[in-house]
């Protein structure tokens, strides 16, 4: 199932290897800013509205201060919606939206497009083990957006240690597991085992390893930045619609 961004040419210039590097220079300078500003308490960030908002603006100043050609440009946009363009009814349907997603454009028509899903897991709200599925579907629905973006980031911030050094999960749901030095084979299917499950099975289409940068002693956030590859799949997707969108 084909997600399709209206704003962009079909023969425009497709983005090199050099242009998801800078894509990915960005995303990574922008995350460690964030957080090092939320541990030194320039940010204080209680949601991941807020988390979003901060993310949103630093990788404008980030992306920005790239940019030296003159032709250049750069687009970014919150919450931006995607298209389901073979939608039951036969006519375009929306899919949800990304959290954050932009654009680098050059002088030859080319673009370099990002998209990136947030998650932000607190103590407080602990809501398991539904947050590690909802991860999940995140993973998967960059996946299935090639038609909207080169390259896809999941990012997760929490500031409870259960997401990333929990001794173990239980038995029905230990599948879901992005925890630190944890990994995920493509192909493999992720399944609830409860009697209810939470959703329909997720199944990735690529290898993942998970890599958490810890909370500072001093406080923060940690945080897993997880760059995933959109694919182009003409099949129906993996998670179910209802369990998409968050």
């Amino acid at each position: 199932m084909a997600f399709v961004d209206t704003e962009e040419g079909h023969n425009a210039p497709r983005a090199t290897g050099a242009d998801i590097e800078r894509l990915r220079h960005i995303v990574t300078t922008a995350t460690q800013k964030l957080f090092a500003q939320i541990a030194g308490g320039r940010i204080r960030c209680e949601s991941e509205a807020t988390l979003q908002l901060h993310l949103g603006r630093i990788i404008s100043t980030v992306a920005d201060l790239e940019l030296v050609d003159s032709r250049e440009t750069i687009s970014i946009e919150l919450e931006k919606p995607l298209i389901d363009a073979s939608g039951r009814s036969g006519r375009k349907t929306s899919r949800g939206r990304i959290d954050i997603w932009f654009r680098i454009g050059k002088g030859d028509g080319s673009k370099a497009r990002c998209a990136i899903e947030l998650k932000f897991f607190k103590r407080a709200n602990h809501r398991e083990p539904n947050n590690r599925y909802d991860a999940f579907s995140d993973i998967s629905r960059l996946e299935r957006c090639a038609d909207v973006a080169d390259v896809g980031f999941s990012l997760i911030a929490t500031d409870h240690t259960h997401y990333h050094v929990h001794p173990g999960y239980s038995d029905d749901t230990k599948a879901f597991d992005f925890r630190d030095g944890a990994s995920y084979r493509a192909g493999t299917p992720l399944t609830y085992k409860t009697a209810m499950p939470y959703g329909d099975a997720i199944t990735l289409g690529s290898d993942y390893e998970f890599r958490w940068t810890a909370a500072p002693s001093g406080g923060g956030l940690g945080y897993l930045l997880l760059e995933v590859a959109p694919r182009t799949i003409d099949a129906a997707p993996t998670v179910a619609e209802e369990a998409v969108d968050d």
